[in-house]
């Protein structure tokens, strides 16, 4: 494996410097150059291998250069990058957009995104796992390990343990690693060729009364359902429904991203992207006008991924117009021939009429220091009670009705949405 060395940026020294044959090279940076390892400290440097490297590279829309940026420059400031890149004979192998944080008076090594990407993990060439054979990564992790920053502690969260379609999965190596399952699963799914496929997916019930509420609800007025097609329109959309997703979820008692100003010109810089790097899937279903549902997701090498829905539960709640905005989320999905749709991390009942079978999700937390290492302990021992809650349906109840009793104290006489 080669290490490209051009005026980026290099590995940093973790060890004291040693001279070999006359030059000063420190251990780590002799490693990394033995492994084919690169470690980028900013955007700048990283971003030509990255943005080439992601156009056939296996993994989320969440890991593209255009979507960690707009976290990094707005929300994710205080967060110092350093981007791993692992390359054989000049070809990445696997880009990890690590970061280095602050944490609790330590420095903690996490994938970079935070509350931005609901999935974390690396980029990873198409061919990784013949170059990389099951049980050998370890090994590189070791390499790519002490190449870093010197950190305390590794946070590696909310990890898929696949990458790609369902049907044609990418392991991920990080999942090698150990770790622990995530509080939440993904509920990820394979779309057939057609949209009367998948209905059939449900029962014969379920859609005689979907199509009994499409009627209703077109027989009420004109229903318009359409997609931001022009960088304005899709700014003007998302702001649209990031202001109503905040107040529904505020309503809940649930503090959310979307009311705070960070993320909220993240996303709005992402709205603002040329067509050809455009990212965001923003979508929205009208009666006569009248916004009644809304959508923002992100597509990328055929997967849609829904991450942000909201719909107001007025006068037209008892005919569901967030699942019609849905349905027509995946026809129009199928009709442009994407072959993957996500609904995204976390649990909700109407997710298991699509997606039976969750993906488990992983977090690894290790100690990479003696203070580092007791904070892993209590960190693992949190997620494994976060988990268990999540996984309860009488705890969750409580939770929720706790959550309820806050959002009403807060907003008195809002109604509370999805």
């Amino acid at each position: 494996m080669s290490l490209t060395t051009d005026d980026t940026d290099t590995v940093s020294t973790m060890l004291p410097q040693r001279r070999i044959r006359g030059v000063a090279a420190s251990f780590p940076e002799r490693v990394a150059r033995a492994a084919g390892i690169t470690v980028y400290t900013s955007f700048e440097a990283a971003e030509p291998v990255w943005r080439t490297f992601e156009t056939t590279a296996a993994g989320t829309a969440f890991q593209c250069f255009d979507w960690l940026s707009a976290w990094h420059a707005h929300a994710g400031v205080e967060t110092t990058p350093a981007i791993a890149v692992v390359s054989r004979q000049g070809e990445p192998l696997l880009l990890a957009p690590f970061g280095i944080e602050r944490f609790m008076g330590l420095k903690r090594l996490v994938f970079m995104g935070g509350r931005m990407a609901d999935y974390k993990g690396p980029l990873l060439a198409p061919d990784f796992a013949m170059h990389v054979p099951d049980g050998e990564f370890p090994a590189m992790w070791r390499q790519i390990a002490r190449a870093l920053p010197r950190h305390d502690l590794a946070m590696l969260m909310d990890q898929p343990i696949a990458l790609g379609a369902p049907l044609a999965p990418v392991h991920n190596p990080f999942a090698e690693l150990g770790g622990v399952a995530a509080p939440d699963n993904a509920y990820v799914f394979d779309l057939p060729a057609t949209f009367d496929e998948l209905a059939l997916r449900y029962r014969a019930e379920t859609r005689r009364i979907d199509r009994s509420k499409m009627r209703k609800l077109e027989a009420a007025g004109a229903v318009t359902f359409r997609f931001a097609e022009t960088p304005d329109e899709c700014v003007a959309m998302t702001g649209e429904i990031l202001s109503r997703k905040a107040a529904q979820l505020a309503a809940q008692g649930i503090r959310s991203i979307f009311s705070e100003p960070a993320y909220r010109d993240a996303y709005l810089a992402l709205a603002a992207l040329p067509p050809e790097r455009q990212l965001l899937d923003v979508a929205e279903l009208r009666l006569d006008g009248t916004f009644l549902s809304g959508s923002i997701g992100h597509r990328r090498q055929g997967r849609t991924t829904l991450m942000v829905h909201t719909y107001e539960a007025g006068a037209y709640g008892r005919l569901s117009p967030g699942r019609m905005h849905l349905l027509k989320l995946l026809q129009a999905s199928i009709a442009r021939g994407d072959t993957v749709y996500d609904l995204s991390v976390g649990y909700l009942p109407y997710k298991e009429s699509f997606c039976d079978t969750p993906m488990e999700m992983r977090s690894l937390v290790m100690g990479a220091s003696l203070p580092g290492l007791a904070f892993a302990a209590g960190i693992r021992g949190a997620l494994a009670l976060k988990r268990r809650v999540k996984h309860d349906p009488r705890l969750m109840d409580l939770v929720g009705r706790g959550r309820a009793a806050l959002g009403r104290m807060r907003t008195p006489g809002q109604s509370a949405g999805t």
